[in-house]
Parts: structure tokens; sequence; C-alpha cells
């Protein structure tokens, strides 16, 4: 998203996500930050209603430069971006490269270059998406609504979803109503959400998981595909991957049985109706290999 949107989008946020209607007149297109006055201090964490993770950040190394830009950092996703991403975002406070990073420790990067860490990655959404980017609040939604990366907060995901997909037709460039739209599709991905929670009743290969531990499930389905984050404990299992099943709630079923080797994530199997679900992966997976069975709780 462009930047001279980003101080309408901040006000939204810091506000709670709920934003009076916009009055007749409001220009679609406002100025650049530079030429306003400066924007209200961001809220402080007591205000947001979920955990924001303090980021530690790793020790800085040799700095790209964009050589079309002499003296602004080159932020990419993943590789030699790493680096760049983490200087802009954090000394010059741009939202489009916090969203960048965020998405390489959503993700691991293109060719897992860090190690996943999704509560970095939830707390890089958190400030991308209360500096104006629009994308940063659409993935800051989905973790939310999952629970990755810290609590599920599916109440305030929506709220903030509905709340930026309310904006998009203030915009009229195509790729500016695109970036905002993302919310709306998001929105209604969470409201076709299942949760479940389980109960590990067999597990080798990762610390801190063991029989008796528990884990959330979230699912959507549609169209004869479903995307899911496990979660396990402090171990994010199976992280918004995608996977062919049939039916839906309490009859649910499917899974695939490829590998971080040949796929880029675990190997998922689960049945709702049975109330079972297994996952495996292989070394080259983030938490290298190891294999659960769990039994998904009966519904209250």
């Amino acid at each position: 998203m462009p930047r001279r949107h980003a101080l309408w989008l901040a006000t939204l946020l810091s506000a709670g996500c709920v934003a009076p209607a916009p009055e007749a007149g409001v220009p679609s297109s406002l100025p650049r930050a530079a030429e306003v006055a400066p924007a209200e201090p961001a809220p402080t964490e007591t205000h947001v209603p979920f955990a924001i993770p303090t980021i530690a950040f790793p020790q800085r190394g040799p700095v790209e430069m964009d050589p079309r830009v002499p003296g602004k950092f080159y932020c990419r996703y993943g590789g030699a971006g790493i680096a760049g991403c983490t200087d802009q975002c954090e000394n010059l406070g741009d939202p489009l490269a916090c969203s960048t990073l965020a998405l390489t420790y959503r993700t691991g990067g293109p060719d897992s270059e860090v190690p996943v860490d999704l509560p970095r990655a939830r707390a890089l959404y958190v400030r991308a998406c209360r500096d104006g980017d629009a994308v940063a609040c659409t993935y800051l939604g989905r973790m939310l609504a999952s629970g990755a990366g810290g609590p599920a907060e599916p109440a305030f995901a929506r709220t903030l979803l509905d709340a930026v997909c309310a904006q998009a037709e203030r915009f009229k460039d195509p790729s500016q109503q695109h970036n905002v739209r993302m919310a709306c599709d998001e929105l209604a991905q969470i409201e076709r959400m299942k949760r479940w929670t389980a109960t590990v009743t067999s597990a080798s290969g990762l610390s801190g998981v063991a029989p008796g531990s528990r884990c959330t499930v979230s699912v959507t389905a549609e169209d004869g595909r479903c995307r899911a984050h496990v979660q396990c404990e402090s171990h994010a299992l199976y992280a918004g991957g995608n996977f062919p099943c049939t039916g839906a709630g309490a009859s649910l079923s499917g899974g695939e049985s490829m590998t971080t080797a040949s796929d880029g994530d675990a190997a998922i199997a689960i049945d709702t109706a049975a109330r079972t679900l297994t996952l495996r992966d292989d070394e080259r997976g983030d938490l290298g290999a190891f294999t659960i069975a769990a039994t998904i709780d009966a519904p209250p």
C-alpha cells in the first residue's frame, strides 16, 4: 500500500479498529505523511487486546543497498534482503519493510533462509498494521484468528478485518483496492473457520510435547481444500498449509502424506468424526523430524 494512505489506516487502528464512517467529501487520496501534522502516538501495548511478543532481532550483517535509489536500503522477501528489511523497518519505520520482514519470519523465506518464528512475525505484523499496511493487517487477522504466534483472538481478528475491509471503496486504483479487499477475503475465510482442541497420545522428536500435551487446531474448508494451523504447546506443527479434504465441521476428513522435503511442510491427517489427528515431518522441517498423534477433544 502506498505510504500516503498510511495515516488514515493508522488512525483507524489506534482507535481499536473501529472507526466512524468517512465524512462526506473526504478525498480518497490523502497527502503524504510528510505534508500533514504528525499523527497521535501509537497506543501502548495495554490498549491492544492481545499479547505482543518482544522482538529480539538478530545481529545485523552487511546491508545491501538498492542500486536504483542511492542511499536507500533494499528490502525484499528473504535472502540478502533480510538485513535491509530489518534496518528499514527498525531505523526508518517503513511499514512495508516491517510487513515484508514479517512474511520472511512467517514462512522462513523462499529458500528457508531463517527459522520460522511466528511470534516475531506476529509482532512485526502488529507494527506494520498499526502504521497502515493493509496487507499486514490481513495476515495479522489470520494469525489472530488461528492462534498462530500467540493467543487466539478470533473476535478481535474479525473486528480488525471488518474495519479494514470497509475502506475498500475509498480506493480507485485497482492494486490499492486489491490490497484492502484482501481483508474482506480473509474475513470470509475466518467466518468459515472451525477450531478444536486436541490431546497428544504419542509424540517423538519435539521438545516439550509428550502424551497429555495440549494442541489447538484451526481449519477452514472450501471447495475440497482445507487450510489449517496446528499448534502443540509452543510448537507450530502446521502453519497455514493446504491439503485436500472432504466434509466440514464434525464430519471433516483429509490430509496429505508429503513432508517438508517434498512440499515444504509437514504431513497431516485429520478426521473429526473419528477424532484423530496425526502429523509428521522429516529432518528438513523447521522443527526437525517428528511424529505426533492426538485425539481431538469431544465438543462441549
